[in-house]
């Protein structure tokens, strides 16, 4: 069995509203009411896990989003960077509202180069 200890990229995923919200945490789980906790093959071998979901406290000068959706994706030794972005960013795209993504805090744009460079290097410095 391949060991996952210690290899997890962080994804926080933020939305307009609750629903918002809801709607992500069952686009990434696959499921229509996922549980913190909860967790789904994704791709390479990797696994994600529904952290939580919260909402930001009301501001008048706020420019974030209101919620954050937070994942984690534990992903094994020999894990590739490209199946585990083509995923994220194929099930990202399937929102029909603005989103924001962050990578372990890092703020991105959701495209394919970007993504693919971040996750990338995050594989690499954990083999």
């Amino acid at each position: 069995m391949k060991s996952r200890v210690g290899r997890m990229i962080s994804l926080e995923v933020g939305v307009a509203d609750e629903a918002a919200g809801r709607d992500i945490a069952a686009l990434m789980m696959g499921e229509s009411a996922p549980k913190p906790g909860s967790e789904r093959a994704v791709a390479d071998g990797s696994v994600l896990s529904y952290l939580r979901a919260f909402k930001v406290l009301e501001s008048a000068e706020r420019t974030e989003p209101a919620v954050w959706v937070d994942f984690g994706i534990k992903y094994d030794n020999n894990a590739e960077a490209d199946p585990i972005v083509r995923w994220l960013l194929d099930t990202l795209k399937k929102h029909e509202s603005t989103i924001t993504l962050r990578v372990d805090t890092s703020e991105i744009p959701i495209e394919m180069e970007a993504m693919t460079e971040l996750i990338r290097k995050k594989v690499e410095k954990s083999v």
